[in-house]
This record gives C-alpha cells, structure tokens and sequence, in this order.
C-alpha cells in the first residue's frame, strides 16, 4: 500500500474520531484513540485503542483498506451530511448606487430608508439541499436548494445558480462543523419556515394534477349514487311489493347521503398529500460582501437597520420581519419600530408578546 494511501487512511480516521469527542494523537505507525463510550461501542473497540494502518498486530486494531473496522467507521461517516466549504473571490465590488438599489428593491411605508454608511466585510451564506418527497396516489420526489445569508437568516433565491460565474476555492473539510449550536438552532428554525413555501413552488403541478383527479372521482361518484337513489326510487313505484320491503328499501336510501359523505371521504384521504423533507448537503459560503449601514425615519423618529449587498446574485438580500421571521421587502414599522412585514404590520407580534 503507498504511503499516499496510508496518508488517506489516517487522515480520514482522525478527523472521523476526533469530529466525534474523542481524543487522537499519532503514535508511530497509527493513531492511539481516546474514544468516549457510547462511540466505542458504535464502533465495536475498546474505549481507548491503537489503530494501526500499516501493520495487522493482533494487540491492535487495523484500519487498513478493506478492513472490517474501516469498513464500519466508513458506514458511521455516511450517516452524517456532508458539508462543504467554499471561499468566493471578486475583482469587483460594487461602491456605489445602493440607494437607487433600496429604492428598487423595498418600499418603506411611512417610513424613508437611506443608506448611511458602507463597509467591505467578509461574510456567510449558507446553502442547504434538501431531498423532498411528496407522496399521494402517486409520488414526486426532488431536490431543493435552501439559502440563507447566516447573519441574519434572511433566504436569498438563486444562489446556487449564481455560484457557477464565481471565482471559487474549496477549503479541505474540517474535523468539526464551523457552526455553533446556537447557530445551528437558529438555521433548523429558518428551515422550518422557509422550506414548506419552497417546497409548495415545486410540486404545484404534482399537487395540481392529484386535486384534478379528486375532483374527477368525486363527480364520477356523486353520479353514481345520484343515479342510484333515483333507481331504488324508481323500485319503489312497483307494485306488489310489501310494507317491509318498502320500509327496507328507503331506509337505504336515506343512508344514502352518509355513504357517499364517507367516500368522499376517502378519496380525500387518498388523494391529500404528505411531504417528507431530508436535509441531503451543505454548503458554507465564504464571500466579500458589503454591508450598508442603514436608517429609516419615520417622522421625527429614526430606526437604525442594516443589509447586506450579495456580490453572487448582485443584489441586497432581504430583510427579515421582526416579527415572523420571513423575509419582507415591502418594509412596515409598528409603534415600538420594530420592522414588520405586510402580514405582521396590522398587530405587531412582538408588541403582542410583551417584547420591547
């Protein structure tokens, strides 16, 4: 085996370990590895272990190609979502015209927004695939590409179609997530919100089709039992039948109704859809950006603000609504100047919640 190979091996096996709390050193021809428990029982060693990748002692554990123990932590990793890390460069960064942008991209309701002062920085974007499935009758599956400036939450549409025109260099993948759990937290929340409208965009013909054919079985069925009653109706008008048939006869007729009410029913059931969403990758990325300092007046009041000038899509990312989060271009600002979009702007929800 190369040394090339054994580099690979050791690599991979030492961030795998050291990703998961444990402690590795490099100790001649491998790793010795400080696992905690529940881990080392995943895996199938003992809490602390020499893997060695060269050699095959029976006092150690060998991590060599094709090697159970390789084969497992390999197994291990596949479970986890892979993350990549990308910094983006520009020869150009826009300097100037960010007012005549605001004025493009937002209108500020009884309010005036202008642009105070700029900043070159450097800053995040982060971009999220998610493998949907939408099951009915029938299935539609796909992927969905989620992206959120990770400074303010805001989703910017198209980045990932962007990215192709951009200067790029990946960065190796480091043992860790670059990301705090807070941060985390943060992102799972902006998920929640936005990927059922991102979703609902993409299978709107899926969803479309299976409401035609709801419909269609449900006239199909309405004149079914319409043609139904009107022939045990039709029965009724024969002669020589006696009191209990005739009373058996319309007592069926009256459930009738109920009967039908309960295949609708069904057809609902089978015909509504459920949508399962699977994050499937994601994408840390890293680009010079601008940063407009920012400020609102609203008669004699001002409200600072700030936003982002994204050089992938060249233009400002959103704001984000005080109070429901979703992005809002359409600016309101309620009594305590929190900004609020159109949905939020009759009864501000932080002044409902008691927040200042």
């Amino acid at each position: 085996m190369s040394s090339d190979s054994n580099h690979a091996i050791e690599s991979f096996v030492s961030r795998f370990f050291a990703c998961r709390g444990a402690v590795v050193e490099k100790r001649g021809t491998g790793l010795d590895v400080l696992a905690p428990g529940d881990l080392a029982k995943q895996i199938g060693i003992p809490e602390y272990c020499h893997l060695t990748v060269e050699s095959e002692s029976p006092e150690d554990y060998s991590v060599n190609y094709g090697s159970p123990l390789l084969e497992t932590i390999t197994q291990v990793a596949g479970k986890q979502i892979p993350l990549t890390i990308v910094q983006l460069g520009f020869h150009y960064l826009k300097s100037q015209g960010f007012d005549r942008l605001i004025q493009e991209g937002f209108t500020f309701h009884g309010a005036i927004g202008r642009v105070d002062n700029t900043a070159e920085i450097r800053t995040d974007y982060l971009l999220l695939t998610c493998r949907f499935l939408a099951q009915s009758d029938e299935q539609k599956e796909g992927l969905i590409p989620l992206a959120f400036n990770l400074e303010t939450g805001a989703p910017v549409v198209n980045l990932e179609e962007m990215l192709d025109a951009a200067e790029k260099k990946f960065e190796p993948g480091g043992p860790c997530s670059p990301l705090e759990a807070e941060k985390i937290e943060s992102i799972v929340q902006w998920v929640n919100r936005q990927a059922p409208n991102w979703v609902d965009a993409q299978i709107q013909s899926f969803r479309d089709s299976m409401n035609r054919r709801f419909k269609r079985d449900v006239t199909n069925l309405e004149a079914y039992y319409t043609e139904l009653k009107q022939e045990m109706t039709e029965n009724l008008k024969r002669s020589g039948l006696s009191k209990e048939l005739i009373k058996d006869r319309q007592e069926k007729i009256a459930l009738i109704p109920e009967e039908m009410a309960k295949k609708k029913d069904d057809l609902f059931k089978k015909y509504s859809i459920k949508v399962n969403i699977r994050l499937s990758g994601v994408m840390l990325i890293r680009t010079p950006a601008v940063k407009l300092y920012c400020q609102a007046t609203i008669g004699r009041r001002k409200k600072p603000f700030t936003l982002f000038y994204n050089p992938i899509n060249k233009s400002l990312d959103p704001l984000v609504c005080d109070g429901c989060g979703q992005p809002a271009t359409s600016i309101h600002f309620c009594d305590r100047l929190h900004l609020l979009c159109p949905g939020c702007a009759p009864a501000c929800p932080v002044c409902a919640g008691g927040s200042k």
